[in-house]
């Protein structure tokens, strides 16, 4: 089994509630979303086209791709009506940033 390792992706201040950014963590380039709850992360790129997921907007707990649409879930990566998703990636807010695991 592959050790997870956290990665430091951005400041505390770096990415408002509502916000999506896209980062590395790792050799991974995520969207990071940061929401009333906290933060989250998913692949970035769509795997429809391959759009950029981080140029996406929220909408009902889903980040939607912006080239085509397709709405995937923030806790799970789903695509509800398609059977391509993303992987969703743990995510956290520490004193000192925006932290993603990643494999």
């Amino acid at each position: 089994m592959t050790e997870r390792s956290w990665h430091r992706v951005a400041g505390t201040d770096d990415l408002e509630v509502g916000g999506v950014m896209m980062a590395k963590a790792g050799d991974t380039l995520v969207a990071v979303v940061r929401t009333e709850d906290g933060v989250c992360a998913l692949d970035n790129a769509c795997p429809h086209l391959g759009g950029p997921l981080a140029n996406g907007r929220i909408d009902d707990g889903k980040l939607v791709c912006p080239w085509h649409g397709r709405a995937f879930d923030l806790a799970t990566g789903e695509c509800e009506g398609f059977a391509e998703s993303v992987q969703a990636y743990d995510a956290e807010i520490r004193d000192d940033g925006i932290y993603v695991a990643s494999d």
